[in-house]
């Protein structure tokens, strides 16, 4: 079956778009769009590096995301892969949750994909992420396809985090009114 094929690929190009920094659906039309510009991206970007760039010890970082944030880093991450098939990507933070949703098109046949991850962080300061729930068009993504893919979620994640800030214990991550709040301490 060709959409089972293309499920794995669709959650992971959307999470991996997000890393290079739940709830129930449908999200639907009547929602306004989350905008994606270039300035927030850079924004964000550059307020991570500065961060980042000279941290002291045991000093407090705070990094506060907002959804137009991500929304444009993960746009323009999946326009410059070569054969993407998830288009007009949109990230909601609401209600202690990571809601992402775009459109996968594939041979000729487009179906919205929909995915929701709850955050929180484990007793020595690592993110742990958790899919909520995964939908692509009207069918949910088996739960076994789900915790594998919570597996490469997570160490991708914190890969990614140990990249940025070696030293980083996150103490709280806050997810609420679209914007997603970081806080850590250096150690």
């Amino acid at each position: 079956m060709q959409i089972k094929k293309v499920i794995p690929l669709i959650i992971f190009v959307l999470i991996l778009s997000v890393l290079a920094c739940n709830l129930s659906f449908p999200w639907g039309s009547s929602r306004e769009p989350v905008p994606v510009t270039t300035e927030a991206a850079q924004s964000l970007e550059e307020t991570v590096e500065g961060l980042f760039e000279e941290p002291q010890l045991d000093e407090e970082i705070t990094l506060v995301i907002t959804e137009t944030q991500l929304t444009s880093i993960i746009a323009f991450e999946i326009e410059e892969r070569a054969g993407a098939i998830i288009t007009n990507p949109q990230v909601r933070l609401r209600d202690g949750q990571i809601q992402l949703s775009g459109d996968v098109d594939s041979q000729g046949i487009s179906a919205p994909a929909e995915i929701d991850i709850g955050v929180s962080v484990d007793v020595v300061g690592r993110p742990v992420l958790n899919v909520v729930s995964a939908k692509v068009g009207p069918f949910p993504v088996p739960a076994d396809m789900i915790s594998e893919f919570e597996v490469i979620l997570n160490d991708s994640f914190r890969d990614q985090i140990e990249s940025m800030a070696p030293n980083l214990h996150v103490e709280s991550i806050l997810i609420a009114d679209g914007t997603m709040t970081i806080i850590g301490r250096t150690k």
